[in-house]
């Protein structure tokens, strides 16, 4: 790997950057040890784009929020193969941290971002 050619950050240019926000829990909580790191950014970058979901008023018939993030963008936003994705989507789905329905054929599935912090009974 060749060292590219970077200089130093000055006053508030940190903050010409958008970022993921990845909840302290999910990295040293002793509950998601067994997920990968790569699966903690996926869910971050799940959990940045429900404020999409949000604004575009994506909820079903009991008001919970959901995001459609097509495999296919997943892959791309983290230069991945799709192998990678599946697992890191699979990952996230045994701990409880997403919740997938397929639509269908051809149809991106709805993806429920689960909130860790808010336990159901």
């Amino acid at each position: 790997m060749e060292k590219i050619n970077t200089n130093y950050f000055y006053g508030y240019e940190a903050e010409q950057f958008d970022f993921i926000e990845i909840p302290k829990e999910l990295v040293v909580g002793d509950e998601f040890t067994s997920v990968s790191m790569d699966a903690k950014i996926l869910y971050g970058m799940m959990v940045d784009r429900m404020s999409l979901a949000t604004k575009n008023l994506w909820r079903d018939e009991d008001d919970h929020v959901y995001i459609i993030y097509p495999v296919e963008t997943m892959r791309e936003d983290m230069n991945v193969s799709k192998k990678k994705i599946t697992a890191m989507l699979k990952e996230l789905d045994q701990i409880g941290l997403i919740e997938r329905v397929r639509l269908g054929r051809g149809f991106p599935d709805r993806i429920y971002v689960k909130n860790f912090n808010a336990r159901v009974n």
